[in-house]
């Protein structure tokens, strides 16, 4: 704000021998709070507020000479009233562009405008700090948050008003904050909280050389990395599809709507005898494009070969403008029938290697000798025949997906569609298409006949849904319907579609604790976990393990025509190890052994060979703590705490988790991790 929207404008002058009363009088009549004073040679020698006149009135002064203050400052009407810095006197006369006399300004005209626009300035960061996009976030020394902006709220998953004046590690998991207050000093650092990944920029607070507190803006950039990611896999692609066109056996070339070649690779220059360089194009390509053109679709012709009897397979398909529908492009794929009987000959080998898998995985039974093992398929028995919703849950490489299967295999569904889904591995933007389908058109780059998403596939059969935890919340009501009212809606449609499928789903992560987070529909967890079906890790069946071994040797033995014999020490080993990775990682230690194996007969030390240090401390005892060397008491208690701590947070994403595994109050995880994180500690 400038001076001259604060000051008065008056053109009014008062003399040095003007009276006092007169002049308050004329100034009560005008209601100006001051004036300007000039001897008789019209020279601006004082100034006065109506305070003065006052004091000059009570002291029985008579004439303006006896109150008005000679040692004034000039202001000009276009400084920064938050630049005035001389506040010793009550009045400032001020002079326009010209160096003219053309008002005054009072202190009280000053505070009362410096206010509204401070008040203005006050009003514009708080809207500022509302509606940035970042989140931000500040605290006092004692920790307790101060302020918080609705997308920091969002981060959170909490309140203004639940969160001001709470202590900052009882609202959000970070505590770098605490840091900054410590040590005076701001940082940047990028953490993860569940599945998305933040910057945080942490700096601390001062008043002049007074440290305050500490304010922390943090962009979840989960997005950001996935665009640079696709980013990058995009480019990969642009590669590989460069790659493939050069190695390509096959001719192919790029034209655009005149016939002139765009691109080519070496065989489509090689096949037509054509110069890489000028890129001339042969008449009867020119002829076929201006067919394709003329039809507005693909065309197909057969040539022959130039130099030999052979014939060539043209295929010439238009790409089309996607808002006026020209023809932009025109892509040319030559095929020499010459290659045809070495493509049947691969074809047929592959047919042979995909029936020998397939045999491979039918295994008839499936493998149980603990007694745990039997009461679970006792129960996939009787839960098979029953057409009702399963939840498979156990840690990765259980055998979630055999067990599916046993339960389809003894299903009335045996005979109809079994239909397996990793929602982990569906982008969330595909998710809904693909397990619901879409109408024609629904989306760019939509079939025009649409597609039938994999519930419909799956109609009168059984589907499974594997990782059913990483469905996305958005889509979890419409997989709730689709459990409770046997229909599906197409992505585009609006007309439901009754389907006849029964859901197995499975899951490695606890649902209720996704649910108590707010990350998975708690009507969709009672939905899905009418039969729940927990498998145990391999390490609590161990008696499972010589007869796994026993079964997948048979399957590896035939796989690569070798016969190994394992002896019994080699067994022990293989049975005392804790397998983390469960049947999974021990299929992937048997088939290493069979590539390997240099020796028929498999010994204890071929098998340790394979286990890392850390794993044959796993395969020596099954003591959960194991002593190496003497140290004193306290530093053994902190590192076998530290210890602890992270491994529970290898599995446990939240300091709440962390201590239910360890079943203790999770504000003392909070205080042994603020204790231990000036060492290898990292959550």
């Amino acid at each position: 704000m400038l001076v001259k929207d604060a000051m008065t404008s008056t053109s009014i002058k008062y003399f040095e021998n003007d009276y006092i009363e007169a002049v308050a009088n004329r100034l009560l009549e005008s209601r100006v709070k001051g004036g300007l004073v000039y001897n008789i040679k019209d020279e601006l020698v004082g100034c006065f507020t109506e305070i003065d006149l006052l004091r000059g009135l009570l002291k029985n002064k008579c004439t303006l000479s006896d109150i008005h203050i000679t040692n004034f400052h000039f202001l000009k009407e276009t400084d920064e009233l938050k630049h005035i810095t001389e506040m010793e006197h009550g009045i400032w006369p001020v002079l326009n562009k010209n160096g003219q006399i053309s008002g005054f300004l009072t202190k009280d005209q000053y505070l009362t405008s410096y206010a509204k626009f401070s008040q203005l300035e006050v009003s514009r960061w708080d809207a500022i700090f509302k509606s940035a996009h970042n989140g931000i976030l500040s605290i006092d020394l004692e920790g307790k948050i101060t302020s918080i902006n609705p997308p920091a709220e969002k981060m959170a998953m909490t309140s203004k008003e639940k969160a001001i004046g709470k202590f900052l590690t009882d609202v959000v998991t970070p505590s770098g904050l605490l840091n900054v207050i410590r040590t005076g000093k701001g940082h940047t650092e990028k953490y993860r909280v569940g599945r998305r990944m933040y910057l945080t920029h942490r700096t601390p607070l001062y008043d002049g050389e007074t440290l305050t507190g500490a304010v922390g803006v943090f962009q979840d950039i989960s997005e950001i990395e996935f665009v640079s990611n696709e980013l990058e896999s995009v480019k990969q692609l642009l590669r590989e599809q460069e790659s493939v066109l050069e190695n390509s056996t096959d001719g192919i070339c790029i034209t655009d709507g005149e016939g002139i070649i765009i691109k080519s690779n070496q065989s489509f220059c090689s096949l037509f005898n054509l110069d890489s360089e000028t890129h001339e194009t042969p008449d009867f390509i020119k002829e076929i494009v201006n067919k394709v053109v003329a039809k507005g679709k693909r065309h197909n012709v057969m040539e022959p070969s130039i130099g030999n009897d052979n014939s060539l397979i043209i295929t010439a398909n238009p790409i089309k403008n996607s808002s006026n529908h020209m023809i932009e492009r025109i892509v040319i794929y030559v095929k020499d029938m010459s290659e045809f009987d070495a493509l049947r000959n691969e074809l047929e080998k592959a047919k042979s290697l995909l029936e020998t898998l397939h045999l491979s995985e039918k295994t008839g039974t499936f493998i149980a000798e603990s007694s745990e093992m039997k009461r679970l398929i006792e129960t996939v028995e009787q839960v098979a025949k029953v057409d009702v919703t399963v939840l498979l849950t156990g840690e990765s490489g259980v055998g979630k997906e055999e067990i599916a299967k046993l339960i389809q295999q003894a299903s009335p569904r045996t005979d109809q569609p079994f239909v397996k889904v990793n929602c982990g591995a569906i982008p969330e933007t595909l998710m809904e298409s693909e397990l619901f389908g879409y109408e024609g058109g629904a989306f760019t780059g939509a079939l025009k006949k649409g597609k039938a998403g994999l519930f419909e596939q799956a109609n009168n059969g059984t589907i499974f849904l594997d990782e059913i935890g990483e469905i996305p919340t958005h889509l979890q009501v419409k997989l709730l319907r689709v459990l409770q009212e046997m229909e599906i809606t197409r992505v585009g449609s609006a007309a439901p579609k009754k389907i006849d499928v029964r859901v197995i789903a499975a899951t490695n992560e606890d649902l209720q604790e996704l649910v108590q987070e707010g990350n998975f529909r708690e009507d969709l967890f009672y939905r899905l976990n009418v039969i729940p079906i927990s498998i145990p890790p391999l390490r609590k069946r161990m008696e499972d393990i010589p007869l796994l071994v026993d079964t997948y040797s048979r399957m590896f033995a035939s796989k690569y025509d070798k016969h190994l014999r394992f002896t019994t020490k080699a067994i022990q080993v293989l049975s005392s190890y804790r397998w983390p990775g469960n049947v999974r990682e021990l299929v992937n230690i048997l088939e290493r052994l069979y590539v390997t194996a240099t020796n028929y007969e498999v010994s204890e030390n071929d098998v340790r060979s394979l286990f890392t240090k850390t794993d044959e401390q796993k395969t020596v005892t099954d003591k959960a703590i194991v002593v190496n060397e003497i140290l004193p008491l306290k530093e053994a208690i902190e590192e076998l705490e530290r210890e602890l701590i992270y491994k529970a947070s290898l599995t446990e994403k939240s300091y709440r988790g962390i201590a239910r595994a360890l079943k203790v109050n999770p504000s003392t995880i909070v205080r042994k991790v603020k204790k231990l994180e000036g060492g290898s500690l990292k959550l």
